[in-house]
C-alpha cells in the first residue's frame, strides 16, 4: 500500500482581482436555480430562450 502524499504546488497571483458583489436570492428564486440546474442542456437552452423572449416582449401583460 502506497501511503505517499503529493502536496499541491502553486503560487497565489499578488494583483487582486474584483468580484462581483454578492446578490441575495429569494427562497423562491433559489427554487427557480435548483430546478434549472437539475435540467440537461438541450432544456436549459429552451428555457434560456423561452425566458428571453418573456423579458423582451414589447407589451407588458
Amino acid at each position: 500500500m502506497n501511503t505517499d502524499v503529493n502536496a499541491a504546488v502553486g503560487e497565489q497571483l499578488a494583483e487582486r482581482v474584483a468580484q462581483p458583489e454578492r446578490e441575495w436570492v429569494t427562497p423562491e428564486e433559489r427554487l427557480l436555480l435548483r430546478f434549472y440546474r437539475q435540467l440537461d442542456q438541450g432544456e436549459q437552452e429552451f428555457m434560456r430562450r423561452a425566458i428571453e423572449a418573456l423579458a423582451t416582449r414589447s407589451s407588458p401583460r
